[in-house]
């Protein structure tokens, strides 16, 4: 079950115990590690000294968050105890009363930008780009470029996560032309189709 995401994540109480969904499944944990007898010994210490830190005591208030963390290493030690015993198996990882991480579903990928418009702005020298929204897009670029810069490559941007955007202090009566850039998960990602826009 190679697919299945057993990683433990959080540990759940019951009535039963701490421990009991790994000690009372000897099928699956026989040997958990750390012991019973030293996972008990964590646990009481570590309630010892949280009570014991009700006084507001700066030195006992330490001795509960060091005892504390030994007990919470200790839960990852048998974290990985369960991970290595289930193999896979989201049962066997389930019964040890440890929460277990869904497996991510895989995002598809994004889609190319549509509906893209470049018209100009409010102000002398800008354009106003905006593109319809992107299922699955982190971001967007509206890239601008002469037809120089185009034909080497060489794109201007300006990033954002709208999908609005002016582009300002461009020159008077070039031709720009325009694309809008969508960014998805992974790296991904997709190019709209080239305006050319003059610049009034």
């Amino acid at each position: 079950m190679a697919s299945t995401d057993c990683r433990t994540r959080t540990w759940k109480r019951d009535r039963t115990g701490y421990w009991a969904g790994v000690t009372e499944n000897p099928a699956y944990f026989p040997t958990p590690k750390p012991t019973l007898a030293e996972m008990g010994g964590f646990v009481g210490n570590f309630f010892d000294a949280l009570n014991a830190s009700k006084d507001g005591d700066r030195q006992k208030i330490a001795i509960k968050n060091q005892k504390r963390k030994e007990l919470i290493d200790a839960l990852h030690l048998w974290s990985a105890y369960v991970l290595s015993q289930s193999g896979g198996d989201p049962v066997i990882a389930i019964a040890s009363n440890f929460s277990i991480r869904k497996t991510p579903a895989n995002k598809p990928p994004i889609a190319k930008p549509e509906n893209f418009s470049m018209v100009a702005g409010s102000n002398p020298l800008e354009l106003a780009g905006r593109v319809q929204s992107v299922d699955g897009a982190t971001g967007y670029i509206f890239q601008y470029a002469k037809d120089a810069m185009m034909a080497q490559n060489n794109w201007q941007g300006v990033p954002g996560t709208k999908t609005k955007c002016t582009i300002a202090n461009l020159e008077s009566g070039v031709i720009y032309n325009c694309r809008v850039v969508a960014i998805g998960p992974r790296n991904q990602v997709m190019y709209s189709d080239v305006l050319r826009c003059r610049v009034a």
